[in-house]
């Protein structure tokens, strides 16, 4: 019996679905590439003393990315056992990486998931011939409803077959000698994915679709979360009253009183009355990821990207920032250039992630009438700027390099409850211990500083040391037109985590809304915040990856200035609408690009020289500092 088992396959073969069953654990999945960025070690629920490590999805044990370096790395270790997952639908293509397994001497089974897609798609797969082929057990099996588990588990623990050997000369041939023979499709019918998919990623369609999606995403979050939200922040604000009069009955000093009541059930309670909108939010994403409609909104989105050096992994690790930060900037792994890694690194922040969505919400809800459209423009602006600043960047060299667009668009499926429940379960824990520490931990700081200053505790604020703080920062946000000591110091506790907006306006306003003085100033801020450097774990999280310091400081600067310029062009168009009114700024606007566009047209190409060189040293110009002569 075997000590130690390795699960590998190809991303999206469902090893990370198998991990789970076998374990009993409830690690991420997703009908994606990326899932996976490390290997992951349990032991086996039926086997006492047996450990299983899910590696990160590989096409190749000879790759260039960080992901299939792990895999290289555990595997030169010498495993016991190994697992080789393959995808029944793609068995050609799957069947390549188990060849370069032989070369590893090591006892193996492969295990043929989705068997029960097979039968549907009148795929007949002989694993008996394949395992004479490959000397190895072949076992048919459907991670996602559970089906031929125990007998690959009693393959794996009672057969000790090592794989024959085939050499790489040899493989392709092989394997498709070995396919035809062991494999029988009958005509092929069109699935409901092609259907589906001459809608989703119709040429002209797919980006309306795409849009109305993520916005009926939100419209659910702002409608279902912020009902169960306020059925939530009424409970809360009872119980904070419950406790100000129990400790006020029992003589408690008063700065006792304030420290409960203002900062712990006041300030954290705050945050957890937007749990719902978490839950919603990404209840709604693990289901557009497991059932491989997120892959097909990235591909959508290829032609643009393409043009600023980000391949199909990079838009990969972008979307799954939606959800967090830090695990958008660690799927960056799977990236093979490295500078089209470091861009990835350098725009992953900027999408709205599930903190950032929070605070959205109670923006939109406190101040824009829960208008839901207010979270989808967020959305829709962070994908602007990472097409906009990662065109920016890739001007730079450090950042100029990218990959081939290369894609997998996996089958359209319906979501595992297991799956979507597992990633609601993790996402739900995580946010909560985070406010049970970070907020928690960020309240007691505010209190601190709200109720000391110079002359040791005060009641009035304007003697704090948050009111110095405030007040000496407000001058850097006055032209962004939040410019006060309230949004500053809010501004400021960002930094370690994104919640803690939220949680600190409600602490040092009574009315957080009387803050911003227009909805273009609260709509700078929130953009503000959309841009801004993500929190101190993200930050950690870049730092390790970049593997520079010098790009960290940039990627913190740029993002720094790349936030202040969106809020700043924010906050004087409304100061513009405001004084011209919407017909006069549009007309302004209008005219502006058409003054653009007559100077682009009538501006002179070349030098008035061009019969010498013809032309040839102008189209070299961006290569070269060389001006086409001299006018004559």
């Amino acid at each position: 019996m075997f000590d130690g088992i390795y699960l590998v396959g190809n991303p999206n073969c469902g090893k990370t679905t198998l991990f789970n069953l076998l374990t009993g654990k409830n690690e991420k999945v997703g009908n994606r590439a990326g899932v996976s960025v490390d290997g992951k070690t349990a032991k086996l629920k039926k086997a006492k003393g047996v450990t299983i490590t899910d590696l990160p999805g590989t096409y190749s044990l000879k790759g260039t990315s960080d992901d299939e370096r792990v895999v290289s790395a555990y595997l030169s270790d010498v495993p016991k056992a190994v697992i080789n997952v393959i995808d029944g639908n793609n068995i050609e293509r799957s069947l390549r990486l188990t060849a370069e397994l032989t070369l590893l001497k090591v006892p193996m089974v492969v295990a043929i998931n989705f068997c029960d897609e097979l039968i549907k798609n009148g795929v007949m797969i002989d694993e008996n011939a394949l395992s004479m082929a490959f000397g190895v057990p072949f076992v048919k099996i459907s991670a996602r409803k559970n089906r031929g588990i125990d007998g690959l588990l009693a393959a794996v623990l009672q057969k000790t077959a090592v794989p024959r050997l085939v050499l790489p000369t040899e493989r392709d041939a092989f394997i498709r000698k070995t396919v035809k023979s062991a494999v029988k499709e009958r005509p092929k019918e069109e699935t409901f994915t092609d259907k589906a998919d001459r809608v989703l990623m119709h040429r002209f369609c797919g980006i309306p679709i795409f849009m109305l999606i993520i916005t009926a995403v939100y419209f659910l979050t702002s409608a279902v979360g912020g009902y169960f939200g306020d059925k939530t922040e009424v409970l809360l604000v009872g119980l904070g009253e419950r406790a100000k009069n129990a400790l006020e009955n029992s003589g408690a000093a008063e700065w006792f009183v304030s420290l409960i009541v203002s900062a712990i059930i006041r300030g954290v309670g705050e945050v957890l009355s937007f749990l719902p909108q978490i839950i919603v939010l990404f209840f709604m994403l693990s289901i557009l990821e497991e059932s491989g409609y997120s892959a097909r909104a990235a591909f959508l989105l290829d032609g643009i990207m393409e043009k600023i050096g980000l391949g199909g992994k990079s838009l990969v690790a972008i979307g799954v920032s939606c959800g967090c930060a830090v695990n958008g900037i660690m799927t960056t792994r799977t990236v093979e250039d490295d500078k089209e890694r470091r861009l990835t690194i350098m725009l992953a922040p900027f999408m709205p992630c599930g903190a950032k969505t929070a605070v959205f919400s109670w923006f939109a809800g406190l101040i824009f009438g829960n208008n839901p459209l207010i979270t989808a423009s967020l959305y829709f602006l962070s994908v602007v700027a990472v097409i906009l600043f990662g065109a920016l960047l890739k001007k730079l060299k450090r950042f100029n390099g990218g990959s081939a667009l290369i894609m997998e668009i996996p089958v359209l499926r319906l979501p595992s409850l297991r799956g979507v429940v597992g990633a609601l379960k993790e996402k739900t824990v995580d946010f909560i211990l985070k406010a049970g520490s970070v907020i928690f931990l960020v309240s007691i700081v505010v209190w601190l500083l709200q109720n000391f200053g110079f002359n040791g505790y005060t009641t009035e604020v304007k003697d704090s040391f948050l009111f110095f703080i405030g007040d000496k920062l407000k001058y850097l946000f006055i032209p962004l037109g939040f410019g006060n000591w309230q949004s500053s110091v809010a501004v400021l506790a960002s930094v370690f985590a994104k919640e803690a907006v939220v949680q600190t306006l409600t602490m040092v306003a009574e009315n957080p809304a009387a803050v911003f003085g227009s909805a273009f100033s609260a709509y700078a801020f929130l953009t503000f915040i959309l841009f801004l450097p993500p929190c101190v774990a993200a930050l950690a999280t870049a730092e390790s990856e970049l593997k520079s310091r010098k790009d960290f400081v940039f990627m913190i600067v740029f993002q720094f200035v790349a936030a202040y310029s969106v809020a700043l062009t924010i906050n004087v168009a409304g100061i513009l609408i405001s004084v011209l009114g919407w017909a006069y700024f549009a007309l302004t606007i209008v005219g502006l690009g058409v003054i653009i566009s007559v100077k682009n047209l009538t501006k002179k190409r070349g030098c008035g020289n061009c019969p010498a060189c013809g032309r040839n040293k102008c189209r070299k110009k961006k290569a070269s500092t060389t001006i086409c002569g001299k006018r004559t």
